[in-house]
């Protein structure tokens, strides 16, 4: 079958991995084809070679083999660390379907949102106080709502700059721009989001607050 046949057959394509080692190379592409209701991943031997310009380029082979995306999840999920184990269960509920769906940066907004949604709850404030003025009010280091006292002075001032700076810097930037995200740089956003969230969770109610 000619290349233009196969092309007219693909909804779309993308390369989602690859490996190589001398002249050749293997790559992994998510594949989806405009028959089938479901994508497929498609592991592939290239060769490497030269175009007709004499410019270097791997070429696909018949070396390889396609199976149903859901099937390949199967394999490599039990030979991956599951992120789940250390990411904050409500953040894997809010965003990690909107991470495999590849909705990057609704995934990185639903996770800071949860800070707010939680922190809000914690100390009682009112839905009027949102953003960095709600976190400075549960951490200020001289009567915030959540703040240890018992640290040292610098140490309160870092973490109200840590929760503040983090939120601001991945929840603004995502909410009033366009930001090129992939899987990788969302999921470092989220889990700075889940960083926070635990740190809000296992905050005591300052007594001196009250």
């Amino acid at each position: 079958m000619a290349n233009t046949e196969i092309e007219a057959k693909i909804e779309f394509q993308k390369v989602i991995g690859e490996t190589s080692s001398g002249y050749k190379s293997v790559r992994f592409s998510r594949v989806k084809y405009k028959a089938s209701p479901t994508a497929h991943i498609d592991i592939r031997q290239f060769q490497r070679g030269y175009d007709e310009e004499g410019e270097e380029q791997f070429f696909p082979t018949k070396t390889g083999f396609r199976i149903p995306e859901r099937e390949f999840r199967k394999v490599i999920e039990k030979y991956a660390v599951m992120p789940e184990s250390y990411i904050h269960p409500l953040i894997v509920k809010k965003c990690f379907s909107l991470l495999q769906s590849g909705e990057f940066d609704s995934a990185v907004m639903q996770a800071f949102k949860a800070i707010e949604v939680i922190t809000r709850e914690k100390i009682g404030a009112s839905s009027d106080i949102f953003g960095e003025r709600l976190l400075k009010k549960a951490f200020n280091p001289d009567d915030g709502i959540l703040t240890n006292h018992k640290l040292p002075k610098s140490e309160k001032n870092a973490l109200l700059n840590y929760i503040t700076g983090a939120f601001s810097f991945y929840r603004n930037s995502s909410s009033h721009r366009d930001i090129a995200l992939d899987f990788v740089a969302a999921f470092d956003r989220i889990a700075v989001a889940s960083d926070l969230l635990k740190i809000i969770e296992d905050a005591e109610i300052s007594k001196t607050s009250c």
